[in-house]
């Protein structure tokens, strides 16, 4: 027997408008640290920058993968 589809309980749930919402979101708050990090690297030692900007795109892709 087959439940109809209103009667299933949604798989996420449901936000209280009374509750405050996060200003940041986790993915976005690794994003802006890990940035935060090359950039301090980058400033120390410049020789290696492109190789911080490959390891910091890879680790935006692999949030946005995540994401979805």
């Amino acid at each position: 027997m087959r439940v109809p589809p209103e009667h299933v309980p949604s798989r996420r749930t449901p936000q209280r408008h009374d509750e405050p919402r996060p200003l940041i979101s986790t993915r976005a708050l690794v994003i802006i640290i890990v940035a935060i990090g090359a950039a301090a690297l980058t400033a120390v030692a410049p020789r290696v920058a492109v190789p911080i900007g490959v390891g910091v795109g890879v680790v935006t892709l692999l949030a946005q993968i995540v994401k979805d």
